[in-house]
């Protein structure tokens, strides 16, 4: 994995692939069947409990919980109700670029939810003997799961993204960001997202006949190609697959900071 799959921008805007503290995540199922796997039991640490809508529908139960989690959310959706505001602005109201801008950002009511995916430690996935499986995750041949690599300084040691559950959060409740992704990052990221919604599914075409048999030995950004990505596969030949959501950036303006804290 490379060593600059971290950023070392700290004034970053919001973005995919942004680590955050979250005041907490939710899942909900009946009451009489609440249940919690092992690696999600950090964060369902909190049960309430609300009676059933109807006589025949059991009550239901929701578990919630603190927890680190990786915004999965494009970047283009992050800020979209932001950059429409502000070209209706610069439209109706005649403002300047900047002034519509301020004044978007300043409206706490757009861009309120963004996706989010839970990090989860391997413990709590396999256990310690299990080196074959330890190896599959850390190494991000498990789907479903982006390995993160270690760094103490972010208190990030055996820890994946379990891209198997994401759920919507108010962006108001990531309390802390801990750290962004490299622009290489953030394409492993995407493919890893691809690969699991849309490359094992049956309509992908003909397309991927190819790649039947072969291994994924890297994922690469051509140059003057911005908008794809290329896998390389193990026979020496490569794959265009997956078009490359823009950045923050080509979308406009968007949010300059990362969302305020609330407690």
């Amino acid at each position: 994995m490379s060593d600059s799959f971290f950023s070392e921008d700290v004034d970053l805007p919001l973005q995919q692939g942004d680590l955050f503290l979250t005041s907490g995540v939710t899942r909900v199922g009946f009451a009489n069947a609440a249940h919690t796997p092992m690696a999600w039991s950090s964060f369902s640490t909190h049960r309430s409990d609300f009676a059933p809508s109807l006589k025949t529908v059991p009550g239901l139960t929701s578990l919630s919980g603190r927890a680190a989690v990786m915004v999965v959310s494009h970047d283009c959706h992050i800020d979209k109700e932001v950059n429409i505001r502000a070209r209706e602005l610069m439209r109706e109201h005649k403002l300047s670029e900047d002034e519509a801008y301020a004044r978007a950002e300043d409206d706490d009511s757009l861009d309120r939810h963004v996706v989010v995916a839970p990090v989860i430690r391997v413990d709590d996935l396999v256990a310690p003997e299990d080196k074959d499986g330890r190896g599959q995750l850390l190494s991000g041949r498990r789907i479903g799961y982006l390995p993160l690599p270690t760094r103490p300084e972010f208190g990030i040691n055996d820890l994946v993204v379990d891209l198997g559950y994401r759920c919507t959060v108010d962006r108001l409740t990531l309390t802390q960001r801990l750290v962004s992704l490299s622009d290489d990052a953030r394409v492993q990221l995407r493919y890893a997202l691809a690969r699991m919604d849309s490359l094992r599914t049956p309509d992908i075409g003909v397309e991927l006949e190819k790649a039947v048999g072969q291994k994924v030995i890297g994922v690469d950004r051509p140059m003057g190609k911005r908008m794809t990505i290329v896998l390389h596969l193990s026979d020496g030949s490569d794959l265009e697959l997956l078009p490359r959501p823009a950045a923050t950036q080509a979308q406009g303006q968007g949010r300059q900071l990362p969302p305020s804290t609330t407690e």
